[in-house]
């Protein structure tokens, strides 16, 4: 059984939004759907680099065919604080047609490009949002239950008398 990752709190939100927009994208009746969709956004990231700004669930996306992560390395460093950009880059690696874009984006959007390279190795381990305990109840909740259950039951049997 592999080891579960989980998200740190503060990536959380932008987390799930990341989730749930590769879900929506990946068709399996449509697989080029998501190919095409991180193709357009890079072409308007190549023309505009800040108009993702806000969005880096969205940055994440576009980002995740053009970067390698070293998440063995990151995702220690950001588990519960998050981390410096001199400690993010140093576990990245760039596809090299991308390297003036993400020049420009550690310029001017650095800490947008921090938060998407995060998401992305969170994404890659296949981390979760957060965890499930399940614990047996032995509260007297349960004990309400059953007696309401027990008085229903009473309540029926008039009910099918008429």
């Amino acid at each position: 059984m592999s080891e579960i990752n989980f998200v740190p709190g503060y990536l959380v939100d932008d987390y799930q939004l990341l989730t749930e927009n590769i879900e929506s994208y990946k068709d399996p009746e449509e697989p080029d759907l998501f190919n095409n969709y991180i193709d357009s956004l890079l072409a308007q990231l190549n023309k505009t680099p800040g108009f993702l700004a806000g969005m880096p669930d969205q940055l994440a996306i576009c980002l995740l065919l053009v970067v390698k992560l070293d998440c063995a390395k990151l995702a220690p460093l950001s588990l519960h604080s998050e981390p410096a950009w001199d400690d993010v880059k140093t576990c990245v690696s760039i596809h090299k047609s991308y390297r003036p874009l993400l020049s420009t984006l550690a310029d001017k959007f650095q800490h947008q490009l921090k938060i998407a390279l995060l998401l992305l190795c969170y994404y890659e381990l296949g981390a979760t949002t957060q965890e499930f305990n399940a614990e047996k109840d032995d509260s007297e909740e349960l004990q309400d239950h059953e007696d309401l259950d027990e008085y229903q039951g009473h309540d029926q049997e008039y009910l099918d008398e008429y």
